[in-house]
Order: structure tokens, then C-alpha cells, then sequence
């Protein structure tokens, strides 16, 4: 097993010193920061897995976002400093009436590390910010989050929003968390839905490669 492969399996059963000892000897073996990045993403995409299947729990997710963060920060000494153009451009919040941020703040990682602009509104966002965020920056995917059943309500007012400003059909709607499903998702005309982190980093990546032409 290479150090990328220990690296997925360290991240996937959430062993921190392992993560960072691993992380340390691959940037010091000239691993580059992309590929060790890669590692931590598949490693985390597990970790989604076992939580849909039942061995991993919530506290589960809230430690692995722990993890990733503290690895990517262990990670900035080497990362370059020359300014790169990003791939595409993601408005991401979690929806009023919900305040549960680890799974937004995991995509966000991700969307990142893979080269996106990803512009955070934080948690608890009403429906009119999330539409003045798409009129003024333009995005190509406006991702919303939830934990909470209930806050299927604000997703609805979000889009209907959206529609209301005549912005609807600028931007794809994707949404996320454990209160999402397909039935939700066609009721309230989203583009898309997930409870994990790769089906929506995956869709992100498919709307850029169709819009631009670029992966």
C-alpha cells in the first residue's frame, strides 16, 4: 500500500495522527498538494459511505470535518501562492431554519480543493439573500443545505424566489443534507439532490464540463 492509499485509509477511519503524519511525509517526499488532496477527498467520500450504511453516525461526520480542516491547514506552507483562475463559481448556504453546518462546510472544502470559487453564506440564510447572492455573483451552482425536514419549506421559498426575480433559469439548484430525497427534490423543481458529498461534487463538475467545456 503507497502513502496516497494510507492516506485514504488513515482518512477514512477518522485516525488524526495518523492523517497528519502521513500528510508531513508526503510533502516532504514531494508529493504534490493536489494528489494529497485527492487522498483526503476519497478518504472523506468513505467516510460519507459508512454513514449511509449505519457505521458511522453524525458525531462521525462532525469529527471527520475536524480532520480534513486540520489537514488542509497543515497543508498551506505548501501550497503555491501564484493565483490560479477557478474552474467555476458556487453559492452555497444552509437554508433558514437550520444552523447544522458540517456537511456544508466538508462540500466546501471539497469544492475548493478542486479548483471551484465556492462563496459561503454561512447558516440560517433567508431565501431573499440567497437570491441577491446569485444576482450579484453570478454563480454556477447554488447549492442548498439542510439537516432539518422541516427546512424542505425554505428550499421551496428559495426557489420560488429565485423564480419570482426571473433568476430561476440562470442557475442550476442543487440540493443537500440527510433532509433531502428524490420525492423532495421534484416537488420542488430542484436540479438535483444528495445526501453525499461525491454525487455533489459530481454534479458541480458535470454542470462545468457542460457549460464551459472544461472538467
Amino acid at each position: 500500500m503507497d502513502l496516497q492509499e494510507k492516506l485514504v485509509v488513515a482518512m477514512s477511519e477518522l485516525n488524526e495522527e495518523l492523517i497528519l503524519t502521513l500528510v508531513k511525509t508526503m510533502s516532504d517526499s514531494g508529493f504534490s498538494v493536489s494528489s494529497i488532496i485527492a487522498g483526503l477527498n476519497e478518504g472523506i467520500s468513505v467516510v460519507g459511505q459508512k454513514f449511509e450504511c449505519g457505521e458511522y453516525f453524525i458525531g462521525d461526520l462532525v469529527v471527520s470535518g475536524m480532520l480534513y480542516q486540520s489537514a488542509l491547514s497543515s497543508l498551506s506552507p505548501f501550497v503555491s501562492e501564484e493565483d490560479t483562475l477557478p474552474i467555476g463559481k458556487v453559492v452555497i448556504g444552509v437554508v433558514a431554519g437550520d444552523v447544522h453546518d458540517i456537511g456544508k462546510d466538508i462540500i466546501v472544502s471539497l469544492l475548493r480543493s478542486e479548483g471551484f470559487e465556492a462563496i459561503d453564506l454561512g447558516v440560517d440564510v433567508k431565501p431573499q439573500q440567497f437570491v441577491e447572492a446569485v444576482r450579484t455573483y453570478l454563480p454556477d451552482v447554488l447549492l442548498l443545505s439542510s439537516f432539518l425536514g422541516l427546512a424542505i419549506v425554505s428550499m421551496q421559498e428559495t426557489i420560488d424566489q429565485l423564480a419570482e426575480a426571473g433568476l430561476r433559469d440562470v442557475v442550476p439548484v442543487f440540493i443537500g443534507g440527510s433532509c433531502t430525497s428524490e420525492f423532495y427534490c421534484e416537488q420542488i423543481h430542484a436540479d438535483g439532490w444528495a445526501y453525499d458529498t461525491a454525487t455533489t461534487l459530481a454534479f458541480c463538475k458535470k454542470i462545468i464540463e457542460d457549460k464551459y467545456g472544461r472538467k
